[in-house]
């Protein structure tokens, strides 16, 4: 028995996607993160991929139900919030409210992971987008080649304040 690894949107669904009020698996807060680097970033990918699980997490007792068995490696895996591909190069967009050193970790854990799964894919971008940071962690990541994007707060008007790092 296997289970669908992710939810995929083409390119084709990306106007649908943009207009979604939630994405699957994320909360109201890390979808507005998401749709706000989407309305920048999302032509850059020919794909994108929600919940992407990575690693062969805990094997599964032998004696339980075959989806029982599934189940527990599909959710002991690793979960990337959202893989975008463009072309065979895959981007690894992590979502934190705020964008702390634990981060760093998951990332580059995803990075390492992913490239077993596709050893032939071009080395991976590495994005985390958040609300808030600090100067140390930027640093941080960026010196791990980790774009870091944050979006403040969004205004009444539907406004959002925007900085790359």
């Amino acid at each position: 028995m296997s289970i669908q690894n992710g939810y995929r949107f083409m390119r084709e669904d990306f106007p649908t996607l943009l207009r979604m009020p939630r994405y699957p698996e994320q909360t109201v807060r890390q979808s507005d993160l998401i749709r706000l680097y989407f309305q920048v970033h999302l032509d850059e990918f020919d794909s994108v991929t929600f919940e992407y699980r990575v690693g062969v997490g805990v094997p599964p007792d032998p004696t339980h139900l075959p989806g029982v068995q599934a189940q527990t490696e599909n959710v002991t895996r690793q979960r990337i919030d959202v893989i975008g591909w463009s072309g065979s190069r895959p981007t690894i967009i992590e979502c934190k409210d705020r964008v702390t050193p634990s981060a760093l970790g998951q990332i580059l854990t995803y990075r390492i992971l992913l490239s077993q799964e596709f050893p032939d894919a071009p080395e991976p971008k590495l994005v985390a987008i958040g609300r808030f940071s600090d100067p140390d962690t930027l640093s941080s990541l960026n010196a791990h080649g980790v774009t870091v994007y944050l979006y403040a707060e969004t205004h009444a008007q539907g406004d959002a304040v925007l900085s790359g790092v």
